[in-house]
């Protein structure tokens, strides 16, 4: 019987120390599939940081800006709530101004037309004076905005949809508040704001043309480079993909794209935006150093210059 015992405490020391192995293995893959999820929560939650670089600014800095830019800038406010709140920043720039006198070469058609420039994602409107000025020195009036987080326009965090939001406020600000026909605005979208312009030119067609600078026909493969990433389920975590290429085909009115040799990427995207696109339809190729502008080249000036010469005047853009 002592023997028996014995055998039968055995058996069940090794039953035990079988189930203590395999509630520890369990545990361990509860834990790593917990910690998984929490990872993809995180992601969900806190993308836009990898589409946005939120840059606040103060009135009085915004105000110092614009009176060192030598542009003829009036600060706006725009985009009301219902509850009073003017959620977004803007900057109109006239046409024409001392010390910035267009190119002869440029139709004089070009004043009557208005640039809406929506920006990159990454810069708000101080660090985009240099292209106003470029705009400007084409002779084209400009509005330029702030996206929600950004500048002065209201502190929250950013995102696609209120990205797209606030250029189509940009566009009722200049139809509504200023009345600028539809068909005397081109808009122009660098980067990100590439995406957000093909939405407002979706939103509202009879838009004179779009110009887009490095358009990608998605923003989900460039977060996909990003190697400590590469595990999470991108289709399903990440939402901010500012996808345009089932879009840019529905497009009728004139497009240019302006691609730049900045990154390798860039110009695969581009091409194949561009190969999508229906006609009335341009491209250009901006040779730049690394860090370098695009509008700062002559390149990019006879391309935007030429563009708006077309589309100053109704029947060659139509």
């Amino acid at each position: 019987m002592a023997h028996q015992h014995e055998n039968q405490l055995n058996s069940a020391e090794v039953v035990s120390g079988r189930w203590l192995v395999k509630a520890i293995l369990i545990v361990l893959a509860l834990a790593g599939i917990a910690l998984y999820l929490t990872v993809c929560l995180l992601f969900y939650q806190g993308q836009w940081q990898f589409t946005f670089f939120p840059v606040q600014e103060t009135t009085a800095n915004l105000a110092s800006a614009a009176a060192k830019s030598g542009l003829p800038i009036t600060n706006v406010r725009f985009d009301t709530t219902e509850q009073g709140v003017e959620q977004l920043d803007g900057w109109w720039i006239p046409a024409g101004s001392a010390g910035h006198t267009p190119s002869p070469s440029l139709s004089p058609a070009v004043s009557e037309m208005v640039l809406l420039f929506c920006p990159n994602g990454r810069t708000d409107l101080p660090e985009n004076v240099a292209a106003f000025q470029a705009f400007h020195a084409l002779g084209i009036p400009v509005f330029a905005f702030d996206y929600r987080g950004f500048g002065a326009s209201q502190p929250v965090h950013p995102s696609q949809q209120k990205a797209y939001a606030d250029g189509i406020a940009a566009l009722n600000y200049l139809t509504g508040m200023r009345h600028i026909p539809a068909d005397r605005i081109v808009v122009y979208g660098e980067g990100v704001g590439a995406a957000v312009a093909t939405t407002v030119a979706q939103q509202s067609p009879k838009i004179a043309g779009i110009i887009l600078e490095n358009p990608q026909p998605s923003f989900t493969q460039e977060v996909k480079r990003e190697q400590h990433i590469h595990l999470l389920p991108m289709w399903l975590v990440f939402q901010d993909r500012f996808e345009i290429a089932h879009i840019v085909p529905t497009l009728k009115m004139p497009k240019l794209i302006l691609v730049t040799s900045t990154l390798p990427e860039y110009p695969s995207g581009a091409a194949k935006i561009y190969d999508e696109a229906i006609p009335p339809k341009r491209s250009s190729q901006i040779d730049t150093p690394r860090g370098v502008p695009p509008f700062t080249q002559p390149q990019w000036r006879t391309a935007v210059g030429n563009f708006l010469n077309t589309v100053a005047t109704p029947s060659a853009a139509h």
